[in-house]
């Protein structure tokens, strides 16, 4: 922990990036904090943000073990959890402070619940961490944003998932991804609200119409990893199909980001279907998607090298195959 909290660890480019509060002053970022009816304060897009751009550099300011609501008391937690904001700058309390409060009980503890973060320290040991920034960003089924950390730096990377333009609220997703609305809805009770975003708000029967799209995915999805599992024996026409008809759900629900998972499947199919030029293109679509997604950290990218790693031996098996024939 005493590692990650040295701020020359945290790499040029997130440390003097104009959001974060390690940049010398006078910088502007690309958003402002608003207050959004029906929301509380969000943060807004004061100039158009182009996919892939770093919007927003943020540090947690507390930390807490995942395991504190479950093993400390009710009067000792409180204790810890009031001397740690104690020990913030008054400007830091403050902001915290101001976030929003959901479960009742005791404020700081309230604050936590409502805005905290699952982070890990050293080796994967599970925290939740609260953004000062990063808190504000509120909840959109279909997102425009989704944030990335880094273990090494203790920072959030929020990046933009799609061009944002002037004016538009800086969005991102409080559950997974390609979930149906009441599984949506289900998850969400988990942070005290009630979604009314477009896709949530719209009527029945498009709610229903989306449904049916995410649930395609998923069999195609399923499809594609029990071919190249062995399971079944899916024609190479067949893997193009479905990959074709995927990439269509995918823009239609907005999506992009699942491509990621859904083209190592495909990329797979094509290897056990022995179309290797095919399973090339996914697997280097892949990592990147994977860089895009995950950063370069090399703890994320050990899933990546597992699919090259794969193509890579049934190319040297098809090489040999072929010499001998």
């Amino acid at each position: 922990m005493v590692d990650a909290l040295d701020d020359s660890v945290v790499p040029p480019k997130l440390r003097d990036h104009p959001s974060s509060s390690l940049a010398a002053e006078g910088s502007s970022p690309a958003y402002v904090i608003k207050d959004m009816p029906g929301k509380g304060k969000g943060l807004v897009a004061q100039r158009q943000i182009r996919k892939w751009e770093l919007v927003l550099v943020d540090y947690p300011v507390m930390l807490a073990h995942m395991g504190l609501f479950d093993v400390v008391g009710p009067e000792l937690r409180e204790d810890v959890l009031d001397r740690a904001l104690r020990q913030l700058p008054e400007e830091q309390q403050g902001e915290i402070l101001s976030l929003a409060r959901s479960t009742g009980g005791e404020t700081v503890e309230d604050i936590l619940r409502t805005n905290i973060f699952g982070v890990e320290l050293g080796i994967e040991i599970p925290h939740l961490g609260l953004l000062p920034i990063g808190s504000r960003i509120n909840h959109n089924c279909r997102p425009n944003v989704f944030w990335r950390y880094s273990v090494r730096a203790l920072a959030v990377e929020v990046i933009a998932m799609r061009d944002i333009e002037p004016g538009e609220e800086i969005t991102q997703s409080y559950v997974p991804l390609g979930l149906s609305y009441e599984e949506r809805k289900e998850d969400l009770k988990n942070w005290g609200f009630t979604c009314t975003c477009p896709l949530c708000a719209s009527s029945p029967k498009q709610r229903a119409a989306s449904d049916e799209n995410r649930e395609r995915l998923q069999d195609i999805y399923h499809e594609l990893n029990d071919s190249a599992a062995g399971k079944s024996n899916l024609t190479i026409s067949t893997i193009e199909s479905l990959t074709e008809e995927l990439e269509s759900l995918v823009a239609e629900e907005n999506l992009e980001a699942q491509l990621l998972v859904h083209y190592s499947a495909v990329a797979r199919a094509y290897m056990r279907a022995g179309e290797l030029d095919a399973a090339r293109r996914y697997v280097e679509l892949c990592e990147y998607l994977w860089v895009q997604y995950a950063g370069e950290e090399d703890d994320y990218l050990a899933g990546m090298h597992q699919l090259r790693h794969e193509l890579n031996e049934r190319e040297r098996k098809a090489t040999i195959d072929g010499r001998y024939r």
